[in-house]
């Protein structure tokens, strides 16, 4: 057993293909220890849960099997379901709590957004100048998330937007990301979130799902791990990445003439994520763009997080936030 018996806070993520926990009995990340399972096809689509059921059963086995029971947990907002706006608020306002507490009281009245029961949280990277970053996303989502890990005998203490997680780790191993705009992209086998950071806001946000069939690919394991292999032609796959390849490219020529009419752009990329074919799109967006491609390494996050891969940088990001 991995785990030893004490409290612990865990960081739980999952996506079409699988499902990861990260369990640490201190603020020492050096001292964490991480578990996957691979899923099903069909359990998760799209980063929604759909199989509810087999979802919640491999769940309970997990919590059951490494003695998890009452421990807290956090976990992700799916991609899929969030939008973000920059909203203004009066100056006086002090603490992202205050201006949630302002957003929440204006929601339908100065403030519009697409759901009817909205979870909404905030990220005010400048205090005091009047602004700040709203994310929100449909409640249903997240009351079917939490139900099921309090089902499985977890206590839901937070939920994070990824975005935010891995803006939050770039910070810490990668400092320069403030010295320019900066376009973040993270890749998964068949989803892209890209995000675009200036000066410490977030301006701009995208989720594009990736075409390829769930079918063809099936988990590898290797001795205490495992990653996913695609059993057809790997150039069917990497023509299926084009199109966000190409998105990129548009979404560039957008922030630049149509969001600040020419007068900022992008100057560098970043490319993070857990593809197996991470380092193709890399050489992609570097022959096809002028721009300079910085890549989360391994050896970039062990230098800060010894033991951890750059494959692992969404669950470390979660496992950074501080909890009130």
């Amino acid at each position: 057993m991995i785990f030893k018996k004490k409290k612990r806070q865990l960081s739980f993520i999952y996506n079409d293909y699988a499902m990861h926990m990260l369990a640490v009995s201190s603020n020492d990340l050096e001292q964490a220890t991480i578990e996957g399972i691979p899923l099903d096809e069909g359990i998760v689509v799209d980063g929604v849960i759909e199989d509810e059921l087999s979802f919640f059963e491999l769940l309970k086995e997990q919590v059951k099997k490494y003695g998890l029971k009452g421990q807290n947990v956090r976990f992700f907002v799916p991609d899929s379901t969030v939008m973000m706006k920059v909203i203004e608020h009066p100056q006086e306002l002090k603490g992202e709590e205050a201006i949630k507490e302002y957003v929440e009281m204006e929601l339908g009245r100065s403030i519009h957004l697409p759901f009817e029961d909205a979870l909404i949280d905030i990220y005010d990277a400048q205090a005091g100048d009047g602004k700040a970053t709203l994310f929100a996303t449909s409640a249903d989502e997240i009351q079917k998330l939490t139900g099921l890990l309090a089902d499985a005998g977890l206590s839901p203490v937070v939920a994070d937007i990824k975005a935010i997680s891995n803006l939050r780790l770039l910070e810490m191993v990668m400092p320069n990301i403030h010295n320019s705009i900066t376009l973040i992209t993270d890749w998964s086998i068949n989803e892209l979130s890209i995000t675009i950071y200036s000066q410490g806001e977030v301006e701009f946000l995208r989720y594009q799902t990736i075409n390829t069939e769930r079918s063809k690919w099936y988990p590898k394991h290797t001795e205490d791990a495992f990653d996913y292999a695609y059993s057809d032609d790997v150039m069917n796959y990497k023509t299926a990445l084009m199109e966000p390849l190409s998105e990129i490219d548009r979404i560039l020529n957008f922030y630049h003439y149509s969001l600040n009419k020419g007068e900022k752009s992008v100057g560098n990329i970043v490319v993070i994520g857990d593809s197996p074919e991470l380092l193709y799109i890399i050489d992609m967006l570097e022959s096809q763009l002028t721009l300079p491609v910085h890549t989360l390494t391994d050896s970039v996050i062990t230098s800060k997080f010894p033991n951890f891969k750059a494959s692992q940088s969404s669950l470390i990001g979660l496992a950074l936030k501080e909890v009130e």
